[in-house]
């Protein structure tokens, strides 16, 4: 998502997403601003256009979103402009550096950019980022107000999604095609030593729920899909949880919800990382005190894996065949999983503070009343 800040004495803010799934995401939370709009296409005219109409008075783009004509456009009307949470991947850099030239005429437009690392501070000045408009600010991730789910809140969310109280739960979110089948391969091994446990699928993008129904299917386990039952609750239809004897597999194919159902988890996986697609924040599973893993394709979030195997407060596999074996043994080991969960909340508590120095580089840069 970008911000972008307007002039008026308000300080109304005009918040733009890339994807439906952000867009969607920023509807269901509800957020004070004057405007949600689709960042718009960096073409000059279309640019110009944009910032004509708002009248920003700053512009805040999010992590390695650098749009050339936008900030040579911003440049030319006088609006400051800020890169924050600032990062270049690991995988990024060296295609970036191929094309050099460009990225140091975009950023001699920018302003300020608050860099993750010190690692990616120093990427920025080597792409052509003016050193003294480049700071190091932290990761804000760090600083999401996560929330804290009571007990009774996490045996309704299980009453709710037809989970037994007692089972033990693992909760595969944000996966991405090519991971289902995996992670119900790894379950399927699992319930030899575990045939209590559940399994819960949240995929990346919820329109993928009838493909990932037909995967459960086949294999012999019946569904519960939020969607659907949400929409049967609207229609005023009765949900009888236990029409079943089949181990039943749960699709959260809903926006918003998977922060709060971690609270039930007890072992959590992080997808889009056992398939190169950068894998996906791992911080409200840890926030929630669950033992989280991941696998081997995390650029996207590759400062924050790397503090958490830093400080053992994740773990990391390479392949399905590991994932099972980490999972049984978390699922074998209360004791392994209170560790993680002490060290994963001291991580947290040690990395918070980026927002508020953010906003202390940024305010220079709003025009003084």
């Amino acid at each position: 998502m970008q911000q972008l800040r307007l002039a008026e004495p308000t300080g109304q803010i005009v918040l733009s997403t890339t994807t439906p799934t952000g867009h969607k995401m920023a509807e269901k939370l509800g957020l004070d601003v004057e405007a949600l709009i689709y960042f718009p296409f960096d073409f000059p005219g279309i640019t110009e256009r944009v910032l004509r109409t708002i009248g920003p008075d700053l512009i805040i783009l999010m992590e390695g979103e650098l749009w050339p004509n936008l900030l040579a456009a911003a440049r030319a009307r006088n609006i400051p402009t800020a890169v924050v949470n600032a990062r270049i991947s690991d995988t990024a850099f060296p295609k970036n550096q191929l094309l050099r030239p460009l990225f140091a005429w975009t950023l001699s437009n920018v302003n300020l950019v608050c860099a993750q690392s010190q690692k990616d501070a120093d990427r920025f000045v080597a792409l052509g980022a003016p050193p003294q408009r480049v700071k190091v600010s932290g990761n804000s991730k760090f600083d999401e107000n996560f929330p804290h789910i009571p007990p009774e809140e996490g045996a309704k969310w299980r009453q709710d999604l037809g989970l037994r109280q007692q089972s033990p739960i693992l909760i595969a979110g944000s996966t991405h095609p090519g991971e289902d089948e995996q992670i119900l391969d790894a379950f399927d091994q699992l319930r030899a030593n575990h045939p209590d446990l559940e399994l819960v699928i949240a995929p990346r993008h919820p329109e993928r729920g009838d493909e990932i129904e037909k995967l459960i299917s086949e294999r012999g386990y019946a569904t519960y899909r939020r969607s659907r039952v949400l929409a049967e609750l609207e229609q005023g239809k009765a949900i009888d949880l236990r029409s079943t004897t089949q181990v039943r597999v749960v699709i959260l194919d809903t926006i918003g919800e998977l922060g709060r159902i971690f609270s039930i988890a007890t072992v959590v996986f992080m997808g889009g990382s056992l398939v190169p697609r950068g894998g996906h924040n791992i911080l409200q599973p840890l926030a929630q005190g669950k033992p989280v893993i991941f696998g081997p394709h995390m650029r996207n979030f590759q400062d924050i894996a790397d503090v958490a195997l830093q400080r053992q407060a994740a773990i990391q596999v390479q392949d399905a065949r590991e994932l099972f074996e980490v999972t049984d043994r978390l699922l074998s080991s209360k004791a392994e999983r209170e560790l993680y969960q002490s060290k994963g909340r001291s991580l947290l508590q040690e990395q918070s503070g980026a927002s508020q120095r953010i906003v202390k580089e940024l305010a220079p840069l709003l025009p003084q009343q």
